[in-house]
């Protein structure tokens, strides 16, 4: 299945340093998905359906980096382009003999990076949609704190309503995120939408704020929200 999926991904570009990301961050996520499914004591199936979901969860990044030169979802949605072509246009047999849920697999891939996840969704598909949704921001995050992410910041305060919406520890929406210094924020905003204790966990135990923390230039500006973050995950790891 791997081996298949990294021929499928040598089809494009890998001169650019995104799909190369991508791909590593496919193989990571995998992990992240195998480790938090022996975490909550799933069944042989369930772990195996966790890895396919990990492994493929950006199927539709690399069209969409090739194609259209961006990460922005508001210009093309990976994530519905990806459940899409794996399960409606069946590509997903390209890759998997076996028989699986596809309806979980087209569920969890769809809303893995949305800003919320469908309220619709019940059981098996919510499970695995908060699965893949935290596999996905810790590796994120994991890569900020070694640098494969570049913290990029500018001259700029941090906007009014950014401010308040990571106080009142919800997720920035793209809109309200003007300046670098605000898609800063809007990386440690992910942590406000963990659903698991493995997650928080994994976090302290590789000390990933810390370590995003030390490339952080204007400590000044950023000490109190890194402090805030800190607080927070301590705080949800204790409930």
């Amino acid at each position: 299945m791997i081996e298949k999926y990294r021929k499928y991904v040598e089809q494009f570009n890998q001169s650019d340093p995104r799909i190369v990301y991508k791909w590593g961050h496919s193989l990571r996520v995998m992990e992240k998905m195998q480790d938090l499914s022996f975490y909550l004591h799933q069944s042989k199936e369930e772990y195996e359906l966790a890895t396919i979901i990990g492994l493929f969860h950006d199927y539709g990044r690399f069209y969409q980096v090739e194609n259209f030169n961006t990460y922005q979802d508001k210009i093309f949605d990976h994530g519905d382009y990806g459940a899409e072509q794996l399960i409606l246009k069946r590509q997903i047999k390209n890759f998997v003999t076996q028989e699986v849920e596809e309806q979980v697999i087209y569920d969890a891939i769809k809303n893995h990076n949305k800003y919320a996840i469908d309220s619709n969704l019940q059981n098996k598909s919510l499970l695995f949609s908060k699965m893949i949704r935290d596999a996905d921001k810790v590796d994120i995050l994991e890569s900020l704190s070694k640098g494969a992410i570049e913290l990029d910041e500018d001259e700029s305060t941090i906007t009014p309503e950014v401010k308040e919406t990571f106080f009142n520890h919800q997720q920035l929406l793209s809109a309200i995120k003007r300046t670098k210094n605000d898609r800063i924020l809007g990386f440690l905003c992910l942590i406000y939408d963990l659903n698991y204790d493995w997650s928080y966990e994994y976090l302290i135990k590789y000390h990933i704020v810390d370590h995003i923390y030390d490339q952080i230039k204007d400590k000044q500006l950023f000490e109190p929200y890194f402090k805030e973050i800190k607080h927070f995950i301590e705080k949800e790891k204790e409930v």
